[in-house]
């Protein structure tokens, strides 16, 4: 089971380098990450992007890329378009965007999705450490879907869940964010969560857990519904996955992690493999951390198959 970013360390030692197309490596911050990801034997790089940029910020953290597989495009659409079609052939392991908009780069896993014909709904799982639970919870989505409905925040469930089965959670705990009112009707996202605990109440997402609460006051509070004792809040009933209800929440609350002494890693999970979703304002060390996540979902998705 690989509960704790030491565990990714370790694992990905033994079981790298994994062939890694890297999309727009044109700011220091990530080209040193993929230099120190292919110094550690992580990673086999393919660099595509701007060959004068890539040439430039690789002279700037003193990595010779002479020797590394390049191919050079500039359009940015054709960038996310040439690296996404590597990882659905086969040709890499797993693929990162770079300093590229996000955008570029789910339009291009939709088509190669689409192509592919898996019906798959893209989404972006954001795993946090905390320190003190010693294993991973994850947001979901914070990245694609701007309001998902029940049809969509099935498979966004689906997703998270193949996720976590893989990394060795038999059966994770889920909640369903949503805000509640008793005045003035229920929001949709509160209907959707009970419609969601009821599908896995029922069997339908396999080993997992769909939570009653769907609030952070209703997650911590202990018997009474007091949030705080004289201990304070009970972290330990953190859920291993969250489910947001639309796009700004999980945006928003994921990258809480710029002032919680927490550590975030996003991914999304193809049907082919991880594409690592690094924000473009991360550094090097988170750059890669997300890389060395990769190689372990990489390895560990091999004879499960699709989900």
């Amino acid at each position: 089971m690989i509960r704790t970013l030491d565990d990714v360390s370790k694992f990905t030692q033994e079981k790298g380098p994994k062939k890694l197309a890297v999309l727009a490596p044109e700011d220091g911050e990530f080209m040193l990450a993929v230099k120190k990801g292919w110094e550690a034997k992580y990673i086999e790089p393919v660099l595509i992007g701007d060959p004068e940029k890539m040439k430039r910020v690789a002279a700037e953290v003193a990595f010779d890329i002479s020797g590394i597989e390049q191919i050079f495009e500039t359009d940015r659409q054709a960038v996310a378009n040439l690296g996404t079609a590597m990882l659905f052939a086969g040709d890499v392991d797993m693929a990162s965007k770079g300093q590229i908009p996000t955008s570029y780069i789910y339009r291009a896993i939709i088509k190669e999705e689409t192509k592919a014909g898996t019906g798959r709904t893209v989404s972006v799982i954001s795993l946090w450490e905390v320190p003190e639970l010693k294993r991973f919870t994850a947001f979901t989505d914070t990245g694609v879907n701007i309001r998902p409905d029940l049809k969509a925040k099935i498979e966004v469930v689906k997703n998270a869940l193949f996720l976590f089965h893989i990394l060795g959670y038999d059966r994770p705990r889920i909640a369903v964010l949503s805000g509640k009112r008793e005045i003035g009707g229920t929001p949709g996202s509160f209907t959707d969560a009970a419609a969601l605990k009821r599908m896995a109440d029922a069997g339908d997402f396999g080993e997992c857990e769909i939570i009653a609460a769907t609030s952070f006051g209703e997650i911590f509070s202990g018997p009474g519904g007091t949030l705080q004792n004289d201990k304070g809040i009970d972290i330990s009933r953190l859920p291993d996955i969250l489910v947001v209800p639309n796009l700004d929440t999980g945006n928003v609350l994921c990258k809480l992690d710029f002032f919680l002494p927490v550590h975030r890693r996003s991914l999304v999970m193809t049907t082919r493999g991880p594409f690592l979703i690094p924000s473009r304002s991360d550094f090097c060390e988170s750059i890669l951390g997300e890389i060395a996540m990769g190689v372990v979902v990489a390895e560990l998705r091999k004879g499960v198959g699709n989900r």
